[in-house]
């Protein structure tokens, strides 16, 4: 009823405003102009009473009216299906010349083509708007155009052109001094940073878009962009940060953010092991999350149900991991298809826009793109599909190697040693409480303790000898050399020579058994990240590790990143990787 009767008080207001103006057209189109940025709703429900009208309108009229209708739903969020109607009056504009509304007509020509998925031809439309605006006039439009521009660079994974985009779209808001305007494209361009890897940047440009979310008490906003800062700190290995950013959004949740705010704060919460937090969040996505965060979610049930040796859930959700990941896959498949039926169509409609006079040679042409294209399409959606079905097997195949290596490593470690004397207490207590006269559990009981006994003996010969190993190792020729080389200054190519690399092998190997081994089975390294992980081996420092090799000290961190991920098939930090290494 509010609603109602505030759009009614709206409506008198401006026809009370526009009834002394003159304007070419209707005061009640003027007015719905009006009410599509604002009440976008109001609009709409407005034009539907003037359709039958507008009929027997002049030809611009109705034109004015069309084009106010695509504006209307586009800004309800109401997804256009067809370029049918917005082509019509673009093409009117495009004859009349019609400076007012022309570059409005390609503006929202663009937003159409985008709905459709059409990025190169709504691109084209958003550059075509641009150079019809006059210069230095109507800054909004202008920042509007620009914003779409970049985020359409955005999903093409071109930062670079969405980074120029964003920024030209914050000069204009800034002439506007439009804050909220200003804090969106803030966010847009810290994202574009994040996705470039220039997390300092990305950090910087998210804390001002916060501190101008928070000044203007935008609510979604500072929860969107919060929840954004404590995603990125995880990446980065910050998790109290992260923990302090994302708490503010978890605390004022909307249906919408969801799916994104949990799916952060359940691996902050596994990352950070705190495991009872983690499934809380990844069972909450299950119920309101996309697929891609079910995927997410699934995984990590999975490893917590194997951590906590509970075969059957772990198998569970393994299972639903495996059907998400084959939606997925499916989502994947269908959007590569159409991909490249956009560009076709893209490439047909400016051939036909430039071969107008051969119709003929137009046909056989486009008979020929069509079966061209149709053929790489098949070809490339087969092969897309071979492809994944051997990474995913490589992925199974790698995910088992690196469990059974850990397990291995596991039963040296001094964990193991202190679980096996838990164990040897608990067994011990048992036969105390066990019956005098049931020998037969008696005599099971002290058989395990023996063979517990027996494991931890011999996990606790390997654990001192890889202690003594690696003491030796660390005051071995090679590693003075090493030393040595680090602290030279004389200015050479190769600090380490061919025989220096062989001779740190083998000493790593004498020490640690299988490491090359052990290292290759998970991932086929080239020569220069197996010296990294050589150096790593020997405690180097990454700085070291840059000049031994010949890297700047960022290519080495991102080495140690990348080799993380193709590793465990997950985002890590460079450390995570070290760690890794080390435990070989």
């Amino acid at each position: 009823m509010k609603t109602n009767t505030r759009f009614i008080l709206l409506t008198c207001l401006l026809l009370c405003f526009y009834a002394c103006d003159r304007k070419p057209y209707p005061q009640s189109l003027i007015i719905a102009d009006s009410l599509a940025s604002i009440q976008p709703d109001s609009a709409i429900a407005l034009l539907k009473t003037l359709e039958d009208n507008i009929k027997t309108e002049s030809e611009s009229t109705q034109m004015y009216y069309r084009l106010l209708c695509i504006k209307a739903n586009d800004k309800a969020y109401i997804r256009h299906t067809s370029d049918s109607l917005i082509l019509l009056v673009l093409h009117y504009y495009i004859e009349k010349r019609d400076e007012r509304h022309l570059p409005e007509a390609y503006y929202y020509a663009g937003r159409v083509y985008r709905d459709l998925e059409d990025a190169p031809q709504a691109l084209d439309y958003f550059e075509k708007a641009i150079e019809t605006l006059p210069e230095d006039a109507n800054y909004r439009l202008r920042s509007k155009i620009y914003s779409q521009m970049g985020t359409l660079f955005l999903y093409q994974k071109t930062y670079d052109e969405a980074l120029k985009m964003f920024r030209k779209a914050q000069k204009c808001n800034i002439i506007l001094k439009d804050s909220i305007s200003m804090a969106f494209n803030l966010r847009d361009i810290a994202y574009s940073y994040r996705c470039i890897d220039q997390y300092d940047s990305s950090l910087y440009y998210f804390q001002k878009a916060f501190d101008i979310a928070k000044l203007q008490k935008k609510h979604s906003l500072i929860t969107i962009v919060q929840s954004q800062i404590s995603s990125l700190c995880i990446e980065l290995g910050k998790y109290d940060l992260a923990r302090q950013t994302l708490q503010p959004a978890l605390d004022s949740l909307d249906i919408r953010s969801k799916s994104g705010i949990f799916s952060i704060a359940s691996e902050l919460s596994h990352k950070t092991g705190h495991i009872d937090s983690a499934i809380y969040y990844y069972k909450e996505i299950l119920k309101c999350g996309t697929i891609y965060a079910k995927q997410a979610a699934h995984k990590g049930l999975a490893e917590i149900a194997i951590d906590c040796n509970n075969p059957q859930d772990a198998l569970l959700h393994l299972r639903q991991y495996i059907q998400c990941t084959d939606s997925i896959h499916k989502i994947t498949d269908t959007e590569t298809v159409r991909h490249l039926n956009s560009l076709y169509n893209y490439q047909v409609r400016e051939k036909e826009n430039n071969q107008l006079k051969a119709e003929n040679e137009k046909k056989q042409i486009l008979i020929i793109y069509i079966f061209s294209i149709g053929l790489l399409t098949l070809s490339l959606s087969f092969a897309y599909l071979q492809y994944n079905r051997r990474k995913r097997l490589q992925l199974s195949i790698q995910l088992k190697q690196l469990q059974q290596l850990q397990k291995e490593q596991y039963k040296k470690s001094a964990l193991f040693i202190e679980e096996n004397k838990r164990n040897i207490k608990e067994l011990k207590y048992k036969l105390q409480q066990a019956d005098q006269t049931n020998k037969v559990l008696r005599d099971q009981l002290k058989e395990q303790i023996e063979l517990t006994l027996c494991a931890n003996k011999q996990a606790e010969i390997k654990l001192a000898r890889r202690k003594q190993a690696s003491t030796i190792l660390l005051k071995s020729e090679i590693y003075n050399h090493i030393q040595k080389q680090l602290h030279t200054t004389k200015i050479s190519k190769n600090l380490l020579s061919n025989n220096n690399w062989k001779e740190l092998e083998d000493a790593i190997n004498n020490t640690y058994e299988g490491f090359t081994e052990n290292l290759r089975k998970l991932y086929d390294l080239n020569e220069h990240e197996y010296h990294v992980c050589l150096l790593i081996k020997i405690n180097i420092s990454p700085i070291d590790i840059a000049k031994l090799t010949m890297h700047s000290k960022e290519a080495i961190t991102s080495n140690r990143r990348r080799l993380y991920e193709k590793v465990f098939g997950k985002k890590g930090t460079p450390k995570d990787w070290d760690s890794f290494i080390l435990s070989l």
